[in-house]
């Protein structure tokens, strides 16, 4: 708890001496105190990347899906975050990876095919746009 209370003491003596930096600059600059609110200094922050066009949400279309792979005993577990639902789904089996098509695309997963069942898998859409696919081992 020592540890954890000086912690707490050396990031509040750095922000005082880093506010009061800031004053003093600001003070050198403009002959006053008056400080930009925090709120105003984001809003500019957001307006600039606005204007470069920079998607601020994730577009499914344009990155790479993020991919989860779990492994017990008995099951390979692979999520992956896509939008699945009333989607046709088609996993196939290739030599040293898993592709997995989501209508019109498709991706690699390497795994070891030769330990897996793929013909028994199982295939869950989640509500939150999440695909599990569970994969028996042989």
């Amino acid at each position: 708890m020592d540890k954890f209370e000086e912690a707490l003491r050396n990031i509040d003596a750095f922000c005082k001496v880093f506010v009061r930096k800031l004053l003093e600059e600001k003070l050198d600059e403009n002959n006053s105190t008056n400080i930009e609110p925090m709120e105003k200094l984001l809003k500019r922050k957001i307006e600039e990347k606005s204007d470069a066009k920079i998607p601020l949400i994730p577009l499914p279309h344009v990155e790479e899906p993020l991919i989860d792979i779990f492994e017990d005993e008995g099951v390979v577990k692979i999520f992956m975050q896509c939008r699945c639902l009333n989607q046709r789904i088609v996993v196939s089996k290739q030599s040293e990876h898993i592709q997995i098509c989501v209508e019109n695309e498709c991706w690699k997963v390497r795994l070891p095919t030769e330990k897996l069942r793929i013909e028994e898998l199982s295939i869950r859409c989640n509500s939150n746009n999440a695909l599990e696919i569970a994969i028996p081992k042989v």
